[in-house]
């Protein structure tokens, strides 16, 4: 009697213990069942489902390249050889006359550097006075010669900006070289101005170009920012992060559940399983390959890769940001995994077992 209740006992628990380990096992995510019953049920669905077959099931692409709206100029042209306040000029005169105050044996005499001051009005010897305030180099080198006729025919002359506080334009974010960059020649543009900060720390389609000019912002997606190339101007700001919308989701059987950064800038299907290292073989089931995709209204396509048709599609079907690409697992696959927990409670119920029959004939 004593013997028959405790074999009840231990059969009562062992049946508890397992179906307990059923309901826990019986699932890891949804199930390819489970998606398309939802998908189809009651008067208002909470997404649609598509089953992908041909290319007339692919979704037009919705994301459009080269987006951006130029600045307005407020300045005009940043860099000019005018001369302007606080620049250093540098005079430089050569005279093959001895009778000329500048002769210097085939050399050449040399004044400045001379700092231009607020009157924008520099003297020298034996000249007198030069207006230089916006004025180019080249222009104000012909009115310097010009001056020296009367002191010399033979008098040559040219005028250079030896040093001038930069006129700078500032990129942050995530570039390699942030900070201010000098705009040091006529029609520096905003690729000019990219490149010289070393460009995006990443591949450039991961990341959104913010340009604020006079107080606005525009913003580019990385192709609109490349081809629609404008002049930047003084105290212009590029602002470079990463645009987060470019991401996607790969769960489910697979090799490496993971939140992938677009590989290149229009990814397929078959980019997003490549960057999880493919299907995991031992637990998949390839004619459950499910893209949830957010929108008005939500959808999931499914793919079923047993059809090899349908795999050439995988490299047509454009991965859009946030979407999620979810792996069912197979049947089979979670039968094993029950059973690969049940094996260890069946040799605790045999152990039992045998040690009540060594106890009852003792």
């Amino acid at each position: 009697m004593i013997i028959a209740r405790l074999v009840r006992n231990i059969l009562g628990l062992s049946g508890v213990t397992l179906l307990s380990s059923c309901a826990w096992m019986s699932q890891t995510g949804p199930q390819k069942a489970d998606i398309l019953n939802a998908g189809d049920s009651g008067e208002h669905p909470p997404y649609r489902v598509i089953e992908v077959n041909s290319r007339a099931d692919l979704p037009r692409s919705r994301k459009a390249f080269g987006q951006g709206e130029i600045p307005l100029p407020v300045q005009g042209e940043s860099y000019s050889d005018k001369v302007r306040t606080r620049d250093f000029l540098t005079f430089i005169i050569t005279d093959l006359n001895e009778q000329s105050p500048f002769f210097s044996g085939g050399s050449h005499f040399t004044f400045g550097p001379i700092e231009v001051p607020a009157t924008g009005i520099v003297s020298l010897p034996y000249i007198g006075e030069l207006n230089v305030i916006g004025i180019a180099v080249a222009d104000i080198s012909k009115d310097l010669e010009a001056k020296l006729k009367p002191i010399s025919s033979a008098a040559q002359a040219s005028v250079a900006i030896s040093k001038r506080l930069d006129r700078t334009a500032n990129v942050i974010g995530e570039v390699r070289n942030p900070g201010p960059i000098p705009l040091v020649r006529a029609n520096f543009t905003s690729v000019d101005l990219l490149a010289a900060s070393g460009g995006p720390a990443e591949a450039e389609h991961l990341f959104k170009y913010t340009y604020r000019r006079n107080g606005r912002d525009y913003i580019f997606d990385y192709q609109g920012f490349r081809k629609k190339s404008f002049p930047v101007e003084e105290g212009d700001l590029l602002n470079v992060t990463t645009d987060t919308s470019n991401r996607f989701y790969v769960m489910g059987a697979i090799n490496k559940p993971t939140t992938v950064a677009f590989p290149v800038a229009a990814p397929t299907l078959a980019d997003a399983l490549g960057a999880a290292t493919g299907l995991d073989v031992s637990r998949a089931d390839p004619s459950g390959v499910f893209i949830f995709r957010k929108g008005n209204p939500d959808k999931v396509y499914i793919f079923n890769m047993k059809r090899p048709e349908v795999v050439f599609l995988t490299q047509r079907f454009e991965i859009e940001g946030e979407d999620l690409v979810y792996i069912t697992e197979a049947p089979l696959a979670r039968w094993s995994r029950l059973i690969g927990q049940l094996i260890p409670l069946s040799q605790s119920l045999s152990q039992s077992l045998f040690n009540v029959q060594r106890a009852s004939t003792l």
